[in-house]
């Protein structure tokens, strides 16, 4: 079945978790596969609220969120992590837009990677560590979102590069994935959040994703696969931050 390929594809290219090879893919497969990638992302946060509540019945909450963060983002193979931190080496060279978006093409990490990287994990860390295992919502709800993050992004932004992961992407998704992902998450927000909650995280992401994309528009003419991890990083952060605020 075709939804079953998809989701398979979603699953190869968001975690690394093991899933059936899948012999003869279209462009057109994969491109609908990131429809499924809300779903992952709150399957993925499904994972981090369980480890979380086990362990803060036996460690206090800063450890039990190391552990758990860390769990989370090895089953991802830290592959948006990893978009950021070119991104962020791209921008810290101050470089021509040519020359940016070859330096975010080196697999290198250089100082300001390294940096964008630390600070983002510091911020997630702490964050849910104020989160209780109780309010297991955000824990589906961020990771969701971020990932509805790169769809939009995917969707109304154009690509930096003629080739690449994000020319294959840009401008180039069908409409009804995008209301599919987006009705998806939407429906899935309302279900477990009170409305006004809800409504702070549709703020919250719009917010992220027009100010982002915007920022990649003037500094590279457009996003790369690399700005899809970063804005996927990005849109965590600033949910988890939205939500510890809420919940205190």
């Amino acid at each position: 079945m075709a939804i079953v390929r998809w989701f398979i594809l979603a699953t190869q290219f968001a975690t690394v978790i093991p899933t059936p090879s899948i012999r003869s893919v279209s462009d057109s497969d994969v491109r609908t596969s990131v429809l499924f990638f809300p779903m992952i992302g709150g399957a993925l946060g499904c994972v981090l609220w369980g480890v979380q509540y086990f362990l803060t019945r036996h460690v206090p909450s800063l450890p039990a969120t190391a552990v758990s963060l860390t769990v989370y983002t090895l089953l991802t193979g830290a592959l948006h992590l990893d978009g950021l931190m070119d991104t962020a080496d791209a921008i810290g060279s101050r470089r021509p837009r040519e020359e940016a978006l070859n330096i975010m093409k080196d697999s290198r990490i250089g100082a300001m990677g390294a940096v964008a990287a630390i600070l983002i994990l510091i911020g997630k860390l702490t964050a849910i560590s104020s989160v209780s295992p109780q309010d297991w919502e955000p824990f589906i709800v961020v990771p969701m979102m971020s990932r509805l993050s790169m769809i939009w992004s995917m969707g109304v932004s154009r690509s930096a590069r003629e080739e690449g992961l994000g020319s294959f992407f840009a401008q180039r998704l069908s409409v009804w994935v995008l209301a599919g992902a987006t009705i998806f998450s939407g429906v899935v927000c309302i279900f477990i959040l009170p409305l006004k909650d809800a409504l702070w995280v549709l703020v919250y992401v719009v917010v992220t994703v027009s100010l982002f994309n915007g920022w990649m528009g003037r500094k590279f003419g457009g996003t790369t696969g690399d700005t899809y991890g970063a804005l996927n990083e990005i849109t965590e952060w600033v949910g988890w931050m939205v939500f510890a605020a809420m919940i205190h």
